[in-house]
């Protein structure tokens, strides 16, 4: 007999970070060798991978996928998907931010200012473009001089590499945050024209735009 489906989260080895109306974020770790059960994500989900890995994935079909997992690896996936995963023996243990996103309506708020709407960085490329969200793969070198944006929509921000990022707004205290890997950052959007720098080393972050 077929073992049931479960729910992807909470699981054995996922911690939970964060909860807000925006999403869930999980810091989840795969042991090499110790397959999940087979489970079933409850909803749309973004994934940002913290160590270069090799992970199986076996289908409710019982097909069966081994692919190299990158550093710095970041998607989105959507709801419904079903299967089992597995770091395999003999490669790092796998871990990666995961984070379940909400279906809460947002409206992005009207941009008075001259600042350029949306994240901007001098390094950035898009990773990921859809209805839901952006997913920028940015970086930034200390000392770089910040680029202002006006930030009319929520963002979460999961850095890759450590460092110290220095996020400033016109409406709220400068903070100086020293970041690592299975860090996330909420910036609330709303009306902030914002700046973030690195004030310690090269620092590399997806940030998530959600629409």
């Amino acid at each position: 007999m077929a073992s049931a489906i479960v729910p992807a989260l909470p699981r054995p080895g996922a911690m939970l970070l964060m909860e807000n109306g925006r999403g869930t974020v999980w810091d989840v770790i795969y042991p090499p060798g110790v397959p999940t059960a087979m489970h079933r994500h409850g909803a749309d989900f973004v994934g940002v991978e913290l160590v270069a890995s090799r992970l199986k994935i076996t289908t409710v079909d019982g097909e069966v996928h081994v692919s190299d997992v990158a550093h710095g690896d970041m998607y989105m996936l959507p709801k419904g998907l079903t299967h089992i995963e597995e770091g395999l023996a003999g490669y790092p243990q796998r871990n990666a931010i995961l984070i379940e996103l909400k279906d809460t309506p947002a409206t992005p708020s009207p941009n008075p200012t001259s600042a350029s709407t949306g994240f901007r960085a001098k390094a950035a490329r898009v990773a990921v473009d859809n209805t839901r969200l952006t997913i920028w793969d940015a970086s930034w070198l200390a000392g770089d001089v910040g680029q202002p944006f006006f930030q009319s929509r929520d963002i979460f921000l999961v850095p890759i590499d450590p460092g110290v990022l220095a996020i400033a707004s016109d409406d709220e205290p400068p903070r100086t945050l020293p970041v690592a890997g299975g860090q996330v950052v909420f910036l609330r959007g709303g009306g902030h024209v914002r700046t973030i720098r690195s004030v310690g080393g090269a620092v590399r972050a997806a940030v998530i735009e959600l629409k």
